[in-house]
């Protein structure tokens, strides 16, 4: 029997994650532009490798109980093939489990040999069928190793959001952050509006709903990808979560006024920022990689936007002086706010790389405000929200730099924890974990 195209695919995708540290959306990415494959295959291939990736933590668990030798001493490709196989075992339930056996063993056939594949059989064949029937670690004794292994999270960030937010609140977050997050989009009101989009997409039998106060949103609820429709291509909306849609509404540039945004590819927010500015707006969008500033090019010109100035260059030494009413800071963080979308992102990230990041995100945001007017406005965003990235970086900056805490925008009170300070949370309304602050910098 012939091994399926889609299942072997994925595993050239989880390989690459794994084995070679690829980003898990740009390996599916060229998979799928390499491979032919039905509507149907690409669904299924998504959710087979980034719900193999999101339960990593847990399907190793389980192997450990169900394999001899320890798992790194397996041949990669038979690992990976494992713990797809418990994936599918445990949540796909079009995935008969007999065929979920069968198809990995085939697998493995290619992969290995005879000896490997006889394993495979052996270890799925013994694998839960629901996680019911997972031994779990006391919850009681270990509540940390209960969330940890029951919702697939590295045990220190577990530690992390138990000490601030609570147990109670860490699990909801955990819960949160492993599930598939929606497809939302953000409507260009320079060329529609929310209400017209909706009627275009249900023309195309997308169905949407409004579930955010952010006057730009939509979420998908069912159809076609958005991303196909020539609605896309014609630049009536983006496909961005409603969380990052909420600095360039706090940042509220205006018509004529020079905007930075700092860090901007690949682009959503620098094209957010000409969208609130009714493309009257003065903006430059910088990045340090040359590469990343095709995309915002890309982006402009699918959305009808023209006039931003693209700029190659270090947003901590920049290649010129200043004079902007607005900057934007949107800075490099570890990202374990968008978990949801980026689940390769927890197994990345760790205490060591934060804090590597955390003089990076002071440092630009010192230039952001070194780069302003007197008395104009900087925001900081990161779409994580644990503390050093967070609330630490700004505290840091209000005592050595003459800015002030400012509120924005009435509508976003919701998500405000203190004067000029924002957060969202997964488990709190379904959008990504992001964390904002705006100053007023001293005349």
């Amino acid at each position: 029997m012939s091994v399926d195209i889609v299942r072997d695919t994925a595993i050239n995708v989880l390989l690459r994650v794994f084995e070679n540290d690829a980003y898990l959306s740009i390996a599916l990415d060229k998979s799928l532009r390499r491979r032919s494959i039905s509507e149907r295959g690409r669904r299924f291939l998504t959710q087979l490798v980034y719900g193999t990736v999101r339960h990593k933590l847990l399907c190793d668990y389980i192997l450990e109980r169900l394999v001899r030798d320890p798992l790194d001493k397996l041949p990669s490709a038979i690992l990976s093939i494992l713990r797809m196989g418990v994936f599918q075992s445990l949540f796909c339930s079009q995935v008969t489990f007999p065929s979920m056996v069968h198809t990995s063993v085939e697998l493995a056939k290619r992969r290995g040999h005879a000896g490997l594949a006889k394993l495979t059989n052996a270890v799925l064949r013994r694998a839960p069928q629901s996680l019911d029937e997972v031994l779990f670690p006391s919850r009681e004794r270990d509540p940390a190793a209960y969330l940890s292994v029951r919702y697939s999270m590295p045990r220190w960030l577990v530690d992390e959001w138990t000490a601030e937010f609570g147990e109670a609140s860490a699990e909801a977050l955990c819960k949160a952050s492993n599930e598939e997050a929606p497809t939302t989009i953000r409507v260009n009101t320079l060329r529609t509006t929310p209400e017209n989009l909706a009627t275009d997409l249900a023309k195309h039998e997308c169905a949407v709903e409004k579930r955010t106060p952010v006057p730009e949103e939509l979420t998908l609820i069912g159809g076609k990808p958005p991303a196909r429709l020539n609605l896309f291509r014609e630049g009536n909306f983006i496909i961005q979560d409603a969380a990052s849609m909420l600095p360039p509404h706090l940042l509220e540039p205006q018509p004529h006024e020079r905007v930075l945004d700092l860090c901007a590819a690949p682009g959503g927010k620098a094209t957010h920022i000409a969208q609130l500015g009714l493309g009257q707006s003065h903006v430059v969008a910088m990045d340090v990689h040359p590469g990343k500033l095709g995309l915002v090019r890309e982006n402009c010109e699918r959305l009808g936007i023209s006039g931003m100035a693209l700029v190659c260059g270090d947003g901590v030494a920049p290649p010129f002086d200043g004079g902007f009413d607005r900057v934007l800071v949107d800075a490099p963080c570890t990202g374990l706010g968008t978990l949801r979308r980026h689940p390769d992102l927890k197994w990345r990230a760790t205490p060591d790389t934060r804090e590597t990041l955390v003089p990076l995100q002071e440092s630009l945001l010192r230039s952001g405000i070194r780069l302003c007017k007197n008395g104009g406005v900087v925001v900081y965003s990161v779409c994580t929200i644990s503390r050093q990235e967070t609330t630490e970086v700004v505290h840091s900056i209000m005592e050595s730099e003459r800015v002030e805490a400012e509120t924005g925008p009435e509508w976003m009170k919701p998500w405000q924890k203190g004067p000029g300070e924002y957060q969202t949370l997964p488990h709190e309304g379904g959008l990504d974990g992001f964390f904002l602050m705006r100053f007023r910098k001293a005349s």
